[in-house]
């Protein structure tokens, strides 16, 4: 009988799911994907819909990295000031990234009806708080750009969607009512359970250790098996590395810190909030939990690497955070980290890596995979059929000079 790994401390991983087998044999396909996050496991449904053969091998459990140990937030828009995304990438790319969160949203509200997920979706809204006036106008700033773009936020009284006892803390709340919420384990592993009705073949627990193109298809290493096929798409994010180096420069780990509560008995906050620039961030569930996390700014150079271990500093901000929210205080259940990966520019990298190779890309979300792995995995299914994909021209790897300057193999083999 085979062994699995712990599932994570995350409070979406509560529920220990039917785990898919792990590759012990050789698998062959049209598309072989490693990672079996939102990107990969979206993308994997995208090509099987088509028609096209599939093979997806995670390293642990699907959704177990970031994708199952975010807050569940679904956001529609970003969590930054949208004039700074401006003044980034220009009105074009700004504008872009935006319209990537819309397509998002409803790709993955349109993939629960479809297919039934129970995964505790709701649109109720957002709200973004501002803790000081320069956060404020900047916000501010940035409403008649979001609308002539064709968002909705609006500025509304801080009173109107924050307890009480915490409206002195903020000078300034803005509300999106197009943003939602969700429980991403079961959303992802119900999707993935649809795309292997559609012939998926889906395995877990099956590290990659080494992927060669040769005689015009690719074969890709696990410690027990090999999945062949014409075109490969590394989908891991923050991990994606140690697959492939030249893209460490590009694509770097940074760690997210969470926490829950036991259920409060009391509605304490009715919509998913960002604060902070986005660098704090909490959310009720629908059984009174709250979902808390963030405070990565009080210590960015620790917040780094690849450990996915709680650390005492954060951690000891976010409680912080509770406090402040919960005076009266809160049982806390579980800790939990993820890893995120964050691209050089704040943009993904979606696209062909080496088109001649078959060999494609979609990772680096900057901390918003669940705002957007969705319609850039759309967008893809096109581009891996060599049509084209004019909405990921803003996220196409080329943008970067030296992975167009790069010479020789991309992928290289573990140690």
């Amino acid at each position: 009988m085979t062994s699995h790994p712990k599932t994570p401390a995350s409070v979406w991983w509560n529920e220990t799911p039917t785990p898919y087998p792990s590759l012990v044999s050789r698998a062959e396909g049209d598309v072989v994907i490693i990672g079996g996050g939102i990107t990969g496991i979206t993308l994997a449904w995208t090509l099987a819909a088509l028609d096209m053969r599939v093979v997806l091998i995670d390293a642990s459990w699907l959704a177990g990295s970031a994708s199952g140990r975010n807050a569940g937030f679904l956001m529609a828009g970003p969590a930054e000031p949208y004039s700074e995304l401006i003044a980034m990438y220009g009105r074009a790319g700004a504008r872009a990234v935006l319209h990537t969160g819309r397509r998002n949203h409803e790709r993955i509200r349109s993939l629960i009806a479809e297919h039934g997920i129970e995964c505790d979706h709701r649109i109720r809204g957002s709200v973004r708080l501002a803790r000081t006036e320069e956060e404020a106008e900047d916000q501010r700033a940035s409403l008649p750009l979001l609308r002539e773009d064709g968002n909705r936020s609006a500025e509304v009284p801080v009173s109107d969607v924050v307890p009480a006892h915490t409206a002195g803390s903020f000078r300034a709340a803005f509300f999106d009512p197009d943003d939602g919420e969700i429980h991403p384990v079961r959303f992802l592993r119900g999707l993935a359970a649809s795309a292997a009705t559609r012939g998926a073949q889906i395995y877990e627990h099956s590290p990659v250790v080494g992927a060669q193109w040769s005689a015009n298809g690719w074969e890709v290493a696990t410690r027990h098996g090999v999945a062949a096929g014409r075109t490969l798409v590394m989908a891991t994010n923050a991990f994606l590395p140690q697959l492939c180096p030249v893209l460490e420069p590009l694509i770097r780990p940074r760690r997210g810190q969470m926490l829950v509560t036991a259920p409060l008995g009391r509605e304490l906050v009715s919509r998913p909030t960002y604060a902070h620039w986005g660098y704090q961030y909490w959310r009720q569930t629908q059984d009174g939990r709250l979902v808390i996390g963030g405070w990565r700014d009080t210590d960015l150079d620790g917040e780094t690497g690849y450990g996915d271990s709680p650390s005492e500093h954060i951690q000891a901000a976010i409680e912080k955070g509770l406090r402040e929210l919960v005076p009266e205080g809160a049982v806390i259940e579980q800790r939990w980290a993820g890893t995120m990966g964050f691209s050089r520019d704040g943009r993904p990298l979606v696209g062909w890596l080496d088109a001649d190779r078959h060999l494609a890309v979609c990772a680096g979300f900057t901390g918003h995979g669940m705002g957007m792995a969705a319609a850039c995995t759309e967008g893809l299914a096109d581009l891996l059929a060599f049509r084209d994909a004019p909405a990921l021209q803003t996220f196409a790897p080329s943008r970067f000079p030296e992975l167009v300057r790069h010479q020789g193999p991309f992928i290289a083999v573990p140690s």
